[in-house]
């Protein structure tokens, strides 16, 4: 979670630990000592940023989205404030001694949000649905452990027939043997698997289901969308039906969609918003703010932002030269970069898994070395038969969400150490992630935040070949060995071994510029009660909305 983070660099999103402390808001309860009023309106008001490019489950890939169908939907499993997987909509599962079955148990009397009972069937429906390779999810690469998956991830949709691609669905390995039964057949054991059922994309869905305007949306979550004004503003209250975990306490979530980080954050100093990132240049301000300062959420988060080379071009250098990629990275100096345009938050990173994960490596392949990164480049191009002049480099990244400091200080950096300009090149939200899955930039802006607390979550999801999230177009054979090797391996100690080499082999390869660790350092307002953050939220306190509650306040 995690999903492309549209703002990641505002050293946004938030922490299990705030100072060490449990990931609640500065106005948690019992910290406050203000209780929740009946004479308060129970509103939180959230700022999404943008808007989400869809709320259909098995389509979303951004965290925007994914914000949003943590209240309206529900998957088998969920978690609780410590990240451990704790029932869902699933009251229990077993796992057979091979590894390889995995059965749920849903839970009594659960329906979604227009009354309608949600059985076991729809979870085939949906994962079925996740899996068909006419609908081009990006995580159907989640279900390649299921007995059929890799056939269907495999099928090329300009020759295969739709009768070809039902054969393969029917021996999909998902089966209902009755309502309340959900049986999922592995073909091989995978010890992180349970953590895949807790991800939004597996959530279960009505036949016929539509997704694309509030009216006759049906959610299977604690919240209900009941407003879906687009590019302004979503409205989340509680469903009525809803018997699977503990009522809402909230009674409605107003969720704007303000791209702009410094109106975001005025937004919130006029009171118009409850919770707020911070651009990284108000940070001081914030700091040295006597009401302000006493708002912060501060911590560290499961969460890396990368730029990555495109390795898709057959023709391009950076598909050519791995020198050229080690270069790219030599050249930059991320301790300062971290202190200018992040206001000192965070902690460079210099592989994929962050501190904190299980698989967590603290090596650096390419400290920074001016020299050594144009003696290398040198070579590169000398190597590819090319000129400075003749590379014509653009780097790409999402406009709004403070970005460009970010990019102007690697151009600068790769002038005084190349002496070439790159061209920066920026698109809005939406129109960015589609030319990175259409025509990727020669560099590109890249964020990650965990969906699951386990390795395999940053190195399979992102560097596997061919993967939905593999956004460079990063292909080593190798590689995929070992994580396959490691994904089946029956306990984490005999996993991380593999996790680490492969690591280790991905970064000698250079396909991203791995450059910070994610930190938050996020506005809560006083009033807002029992909000829960934890590493793995894009937006403090996400997982949990339904339960916050809101004190009196002036």
């Amino acid at each position: 979670m995690r999903r492309l983070i549209p703002a990641l660099v505002l050293a946004l999103v938030v922490s299990a630990c705030g100072g060490g402390n449990p990931g609640e808001s500065p106005g948690a309860a019992g910290e406050s000592g203000a209780p929740p009023s009946d004479d308060v309106e129970q509103v939180l008001r959230v700022n999404l940023g943008n808007e989400p490019p869809t709320l259909d489950p098995t389509l979303a890939e951004d965290s925007v989205a994914i914000n949003v169908l943590r209240s309206i939907t529900r998957p088998l499993a969920y978690y609780d404030e410590n990240l451990e997987v704790v029932p869902g909509l699933a009251e229990s599962w077993e796992i057979s001694e091979d590894g390889q079955t995995i059965t749920f148990t849903l839970k009594q009397g659960i329906t979604y949000s227009d009354g309608s009972p949600i059985v076991a069937e729809d979870f085939v429906r949906s994962w079925k649905r996740l899996v068909d390779p006419r609908n081009a999810a990006s995580y159907a690469y989640v279900m390649a452990d299921v007995v059929g998956g890799e056939e269907l991830l495999g099928v090329d949709t300009e020759t295969a027939t739709d009768e070809d691609i039902e054969a393969l669905l029917d021996a999909f390995g998902v089966s209902a043997p009755d309502e309340s039964t959900f049986v999922v057949s592995l073909a091989r054991p995978a010890a992180y698997f349970v953590y895949i059922t807790a991800l939004w994309m597996t959530v279960p869905q009505p036949d016929g289901a539509e997704f694309s305007e509030a009216d006759g949306y049906v959610g299977s979550g604690p919240m209900k969308l009941v407003e879906w004004d687009h590019s302004a503003q979503i409205v989340l209250e509680p469903n009525e039906n809803w018997t699977a975990g503990p009522a809402p306490t909230i009674e409605r979530i107003e969720m704007a969609m303000i791209q702009d980080p410094a109106a975001g954050l005025a937004a919130y100093e006029a009171g118009e918003i409850d919770v707020s990132l911070v651009p990284t240049q108000e940070i001081s301000r914030i700091q040295g703010d006597p009401v302000l300062s006493n708002e912060v959420l501060q911590g560290d988060v499961l969460s890396i932002y990368y730029f990555g080379f495109d390795l898709k071009d057959p023709e391009g250098p950076f598909t050519n030269s791995v020198l050229l990629r080690q270069a790219f990275n030599e050249a930059i100096d991320k301790e300062t970069m971290i202190a200018t345009t992040f206001a000192g938050l965070g902690t460079p990173a210099h592989s994929l898994v962050p501190p904190g994960m299980p698989g967590h490596q603290d090596f650096d392949l390419y400290p920074y070395d001016p020299e050594k990164a144009k003696a290398d480049f040198d070579q590169a191009l000398d190597d590819l038969g090319l000129s400075a002049d003749e590379l014509a480099l653009e780097v790409g990244f999402n406009t709004d969400a403070n970005h460009e400091d970010k990019v102007a200080f690697l151009q600068e950096q790769w002038r005084q150490a190349f002496g070439i300009d790159v061209t920066p090149a920026g698109l809005e939200w939406g129109a960015y992630l589609d030319r990175l899955n259409t025509d990727p930039f020669d560099i590109f802006r890249l964020g990650w935040g965990a969906d699951y607390p386990h390795p395999n979550n940053f190195l399979t999801d992102l560097m596997v070949c061919g993967g939905g999230n593999n956004n460079m177009g990063y292909c080593n054979e190798e590689v995929d060995a070992l994580l396959q090797e490691a994904a089946v391996a029956p306990t984490l100690e005999e996993q991380l071994p593999l996790y680490n080499q492969a690591q280790e082999m991905i970064m000698a390869d250079a396909p991203i510029l791995p450059l910070r660790f994610g930190a938050q350092f996020t506005l809560v307002k006083p009033w807002v009660q029992n909000l829960v953050a934890t590493a793995q939220d894009s937006n403090a306190g996400e997982l949990f909305y339904d339960q916050v509650t809101i004190a009196a306040h002036d």
